[in-house]
């Protein structure tokens, strides 16, 4: 479900949408969507980007600190581009890539969508770690960060990324903060 300021969601979602049964993009919908600049805290980070979009964990787990973390997003990047992912999952082999409802399947897939379809440069992936990643996922997840030029920051609730996560994230200059679970109830 998309959370707020829905004209730059759904332009996403359309754009996410719109492949044609070859896998390419229709010729009007190839223009990306604006992802702006960021600079302040969020969740008790801080954080610097030139260009950002978000990736949201809305699993079942993330239930309980969803409207707390639903909130502060909408005040601090009403017009970032987001997408919600239905777990922690960083798998591969490549998984569906059907966004639905503004859903991916998994991480790598949001950010890979996101930066096709957004001008992005940092990606803000906020999940609680509660599924353990396989090693090819790492591994895809390494290769699309370093072709898209990206910058990864990761926020979680409750657990520490493990360490395969955190070499990704440190090895283009991102890093990485563990939240309270109890100061977002």
């Amino acid at each position: 479900m998309l959370f707020r300021f829905p004209d730059v969601r759904l332009c996403l979602l359309f754009l996410c949408a719109g492949f044609c049964g070859d896998g390419g993009l229709l010729a009007e919908e190839e223009k990306k969507v604006e992802a702006p600049a960021f600079e302040g805290k969020i969740l008790g980070m801080e954080i610097v980007a030139e260009s950002m979009a978000l990736v949201l964990d809305v699993s079942s787990s993330m239930g309980p600190f969803l409207p707390a973390i639903k909130k502060e997003l909408a005040a601090r990047t009403p017009r970032n581009p987001a997408l919600h992912v239905a777990g922690t999952g960083v798998e591969r082999p490549r998984p569906r890539p059907e966004i639905v409802n503004g859903v991916a399947p998994e991480t790598i897939n949001a950010i890979d969508m996101l930066t096709a379809h957004t001008t992005a440069g940092t990606i803000l992936w906020i999940t609680n770690m509660a599924d353990p990643p396989n090693v090819d996922g790492v591994a895809s997840l390494n290769e699309l960060v370093q072709d898209r030029g990206l910058t990864l920051l990761l926020i979680s609730v409750g657990n520490r990324p493990p360490p395969s996560i955190q070499k990704v994230i440190e090895g283009r200059e991102g890093y990485w903060k563990v939240v309270d679970p109890q100061k977002l109830r």
